[in-house]
């Protein structure tokens, strides 16, 4: 049996996302389950839907103090951006599905290259684990500090509108609980979208870094299967050249199919980071360093800034490898070449000579350079914001 290791490197993504309602289940799945999800579906939306209307609503009672605002700004738009890229999941099933269609086939999975798709497999699942655990924690630690202040008798604030006393027992608890569980909702499914955007572009990094392989070692291979075969060099080199324009074709599909699903999503969270991370910095600026509600925040910020690092990292990994593509042309051994083949290589050499470089929007490049541009901006808004108010 043919192991699909590039589509097994996110099936855990995409079986999270099913299991909480952020994902259809396939074409092929009986049609009463597919209606049931999409119930589930409606159901996730809601819960989401109703904690940001009560955002909005405090935020309009509170329109005219700052700070109130900054307490409740940066969490809602933590919830706008998760129901952008959850409508971009939900709506775009099918495109996505011919994305995880590539992936399954031959060329993605190579049996030569198994351990390489391996390690991808494994980083896939340790991220997935390691930023869902972080996002967790956070979560847990905004429900503990709100009842340490109740229990010392202070008045706590929820960020949310509610129609009650929310310091009176044991009403408190229970917003402690609906909280607690509207946020960790928020972050678990947050954070699995955006570890499975990011691994979309680590898979297309993989296959650049397997193509590389193939194409410095065609010469060699070529010989290995004229001897096999018993064919000749020209028409075995001709086979496997084929095959490395196919799988090259195939990657600027699959990225260029990321940018178009995904693109408009990354764009907006790159937006919201910059605000968020501000309003969050501005929130901490009268918190005691060694409180419970500081290392929470801390934690949070950390959460926030991981998601646009995912893109420009991986972004970054993808167009360094498919800029070094041409390298590995070069490395071939042309003398064993003939003129004619010399030739074809020469015209694939033109169309690789530019490297891959996805963007958010169509507009901003995942690189290494745009997440200091972020980090830069969240500081300039924040230092507008401490100098004004």
């Amino acid at each position: 049996m043919e192991e699909k290791l590039a589509y097994y490197s996110l099936v855990p993504h995409f079986k999270q996302l099913r299991q909480t309602g952020f994902y259809p289940l396939d074409p092929e799945a009986p049609k009463l389950q597919k209606f049931l999800q999409k119930l589930y579906n409606r159901f996730s939306v809601s819960l989401l839907l109703l904690y940001t209307t009560q955002q909005i609503i405090n935020l309009y009672q509170w329109r005219r103090n700052i700070n109130k605002i900054m307490d409740s700004m940066f969490l809602f738009l933590t919830y706008c951006d998760c129901l952008i890229k959850e409508a971009a999941f939900w709506n775009k099933a099918d495109e996505i599905k011919g994305l995880m269609n590539i992936m399954k086939g031959p060329i993605y999975n190579q049996k030569e290259h198994k351990q390489i798709l391996i390690r991808t497999v494994r980083q896939a699942k340790l991220v997935l684990r390691i930023f869902n655990i972080m996002c967790l924690i956070t979560c847990l630690l905004w429900a503990i500090f709100p009842v340490i202040f109740h229990l010392r008798g202070r008045v706590v604030e929820f960020g949310i509108w509610l129609p009650f006393d929310s310091n009176e027992n044991p009403q408190f608890y229970f917003v402690v609980i609906y909280v607690c569980f509207q946020t960790s909702w928020l972050a678990f499914n947050n954070s699995t979208m955006d570890v499975t955007m990011a691994f979309f572009l680590a898979q297309c990094t993989t296959q650049f870094f397997i193509l590389r392989q193939n194409l410095e070692n065609i010469v060699k291979k070529s010989i290995d299967d004229s001897t096999t075969l018993r064919i000749s060099f020209a028409k075995a080199f001709e086979k496997r050249f084929i095959g490395l324009m196919q799988h090259y074709n195939d990657i600027v599909q699959s990225s260029q199919k990321i940018e178009e699903i995904f693109g408009n999503a990354v764009f907006v969270q790159f937006i919201f980071t910059g605000w968020i991370i501000c309003t969050t910095a501005y929130r901490m600026i009268n918190m005691s360093p060694g409180s419970i509600e500081f290392l929470s925040m801390i934690l949070y910020i950390l959460c926030v800034m991981t998601q646009p690092y995912l893109y420009c990292f991986y972004g970054n990994e993808l167009m360094y490898e498919s800029d070094k593509l041409m390298n590995s042309a070069y490395a071939m051994d042309w003398l064993m070449i003939a003129p004619t083949q010399r030739r074809y290589l020469i015209i694939f050499m033109e169309r690789i000579k530019r490297p891959i470089q996805p963007k958010a929007g169509f507009v901003i490049p995942l690189s290494a350079n745009t997440f200091l541009t972020i980090l830069r901006t969240s500081y300039t808004f924040y230092a507008f914001l401490k100098n004004s108010y």
